[in-house]
């Protein structure tokens, strides 16, 4: 997960020394709406902590404790997925959610998967905004 892309990112690394990710929130818009056609199936999403291989089946997505199931085509309106890091009394829950260098954002480690059979990457399916929950701190 790295935020580096954002166009702040470059004055919070003036301010800051390290940084982790633990959420954020995906909008996502249909660009073919009502073409059934073109993909009549669900795109399950997972956040998962430490990796970000891309999955290869629904099961494979079902192994993480926030899922999140929406249509692949919809006629109107913005679908959201929210997503967090696993947390216990306000801890991160990952042996890989430790502070991140800023100056090597690339790697912080962790992904939002997505899953849906029958979908090509040749096809855009839809339009989205991703924004990042991302904690920062000094070194001491």
């Amino acid at each position: 997960m790295d935020p580096s892309g954002a166009n702040e990112w470059a004055s919070y690394a003036l301010l800051y020394d390290q940084f982790r990710v633990v959420g954020g929130q995906l909008k996502l818009a249909c660009c073919i709406p009502n073409n059934s056609s073109a993909l009549n199936t669900i795109v399950r999403f997972a956040f998962d902590n430490d990796s970000n291989t891309p999955p290869t089946s629904y099961g494979s997505v079902m192994q993480f404790s926030e899922v999140t199931d929406v249509p692949a085509i919809w006629a109107t309106g913005i679908k959201t997925v929210n997503f967090r890091r696993p947390v216990i009394k306000g801890i991160p829950q990952s042996e890989n959610a430790l502070w991140i260098n800023e100056a090597t954002p690339s790697v912080s480690l962790g992904g939002l998967k997505l899953y849906g059979s029958g979908a090509t990457p040749s096809t855009t399916y839809w339009s989205f905004i991703l924004d990042y929950v991302v904690e920062f701190q000094m070194r001491s």
